[in-house]
């Protein structure tokens, strides 16, 4: 049975060549109202939506904002006129899984929507495997809602159905880990084990045979044959962190893996199918270290098919909040605490401090400050907040001495919609001031 698409168009032309198009693959319906396609919407179950955004009566973003409503995991497909970096930004942020420019291009019209119908099976299972599991931890953990983080967020929904390398690069303490257990849980081998080796953690001598296995007296000490992490991640995920710290004598192997699909233990003369899908993470400038030939070209190209670059957190300091609420949920269960909030000088404090750690630090300050809070507002005082804001960027560092309290306030104000990329709403709800309010502090009409 054919998945069914809806396709949203005002223009009859259009609509025309979308179905020419798309119908060998799919069960295509035609819509040249928005308005109607909205109450078929309703009615039957469409793997994805394709509309144009200009429309009379409902446009494009309206309509996919209702239909998202009426099933969160449908993606829609967004059609612009306008094919500029900031057409892409602003339709992905607004919430499409992707959009299409005029004029269409009949294969990336093929292949947004084959990406599209994919993802919206696997968010499918991935939410029936969420009702199941309620009880235990999030699937995915990855948390944000900053312009960076929502590049992030669509491109694990679009890589994750696929069976792609793929390389996450970001600082250390960024989540690469998470991340890749969220591609993990979001693909069609969410069923099949998800196995992490960090690599720089493996002796050089051990990690061959941790990774490819060996036969009974391979070498001193091999007691017994033993299958390697390929072969314990058949079907599924071998995730290698740290894979800038692979030894050299090791990448040529593991990239004749990547190019046969097949492994062979030390020891042995019989090579052995394998079906696992590689994500690999690092900390560090794989383009470097191919250029002062400390790692092999053909490997890197191999294990990023596919790149996600994770920001560091002060590069995103408006998801701290989200953060803060996030950790605060896990830590009241793990410590059986009741902490509903913070205090607003903790929270200025939390914006404040550069978290040269990243996320891994601003958990540990969370776990820690759950654990020893006094009440249920997170207080400055509890676990020691004030003494990880001795650091040079300090925002009070910048500013001229001898301010009065008034003149203060504003540059507080400043500091915070810097954070919050000028967004007055998102400021003035971390403020606890109105937006009016913060209009009218920082001389800015409020018409």
């Amino acid at each position: 049975m054919k998945d069914k698409i809806a396709v949203v168009d005002d223009h009859a032309d259009s609509l025309e060549i979308l179905k020419e198009v798309l119908s060998p693959a799919y069960d295509v319906e035609t819509f040249p109202d928005p308005l109607r396609a909205l109450e078929e919407i309703r009615k039957k179950r469409f793997s994805a939506v394709v509309t144009d955004v200009k429309m009379p009566g409902l446009n494009g973003v309206d309509l996919m904002n209702r239909a998202i409503e009426i099933d969160p995991t449908l993606p829609v497909i967004l059609i612009t006129a306008f094919g500029t970096l900031d057409a892409a930004a602003s339709t992905i942020k607004a919430g499409a899984f992707d959009y299409l420019s005029k004029p269409l291009n009949l294969n990336e019209i093929r292949l947004v929507v084959t990406n599209a119908v994919s993802h919206f099976h696997v968010a499918r299972e991935a939410a029936k495997r969420t009702e199941k599991e309620k009880s235990g931890e999030e699937v995915s953990g990855v948390v944000g809602k900053s312009e960076k983080m929502l590049k992030v967020f669509k491109l694990i929904g679009r890589a994750a159905p696929t069976n792609s390398a793929i390389l996450i690069q970001g600082e250390s303490g960024t989540g690469k880990e998470i991340v890749a257990r969220s591609i993990h849980a979001n693909s069609p081998r969410a069923n099949r084990p998800f196995i992490p080796l960090n690599i720089a953690a493996i002796p050089e001598q051990l990690l061959e045979a941790e990774l490819f296995g060996h036969e009974k007296g391979a070498f001193t000490g091999a007691l017994f044959a033993r299958d390697g992490l390929f072969s314990e991640a058949e079907g599924g995920t071998l995730f290698l962190d740290e894979i800038g710290e692979i030894p050299p004598p090791l990448q040529p192997k593991l990239l004749r893996v990547l190019q046969e699909h097949e492994v062979r233990r030390i020891g042995s003369s019989v090579s052995k199918l394998v079906d696992v899908r590689i994500i690999a993470a690092t900390n560090r400038n794989l383009e470097q270290l191919v250029s002062a030939k400390l790692f092999r070209e053909d490997l890197f190209y191999r294990l990023s098919v596919i790149r996600i670059d994770i920001p560091p957190l002060r590069e995103r300091r408006e998801d701290i909040p989200l953060l803060v609420q996030h950790f605060m949920t896990k830590y009241n269960r793990q410590h059986g605490k009741q902490v509903t909030g913070v205090s607003d000088e903790t929270m200025a404090m939390l914006l404040s401090v550069p978290w040269p750690g990243n996320v891994r630090e601003l958990e540990n300050f969370m776990d820690r400050a759950i654990a020893l809070a006094t009440g249920p507002v997170l207080a400055s005082s509890d676990a020691e907040l004030p003494t990880i804001m001795d650091q040079d960027n300090d925002w009070t560092s910048k500013l001229p001495a001898h301010l009065s309290i008034e003149e203060l306030e504003t540059q507080y104000m400043k500091h915070i919609l810097e954070i919050f990329h000028n967004d007055y709403q998102e400021a003035a709800a971390v403020l606890k001031v109105n937006k009016s309010t913060l209009y009218r502090k920082l001389g800015r009409p409020t018409n």
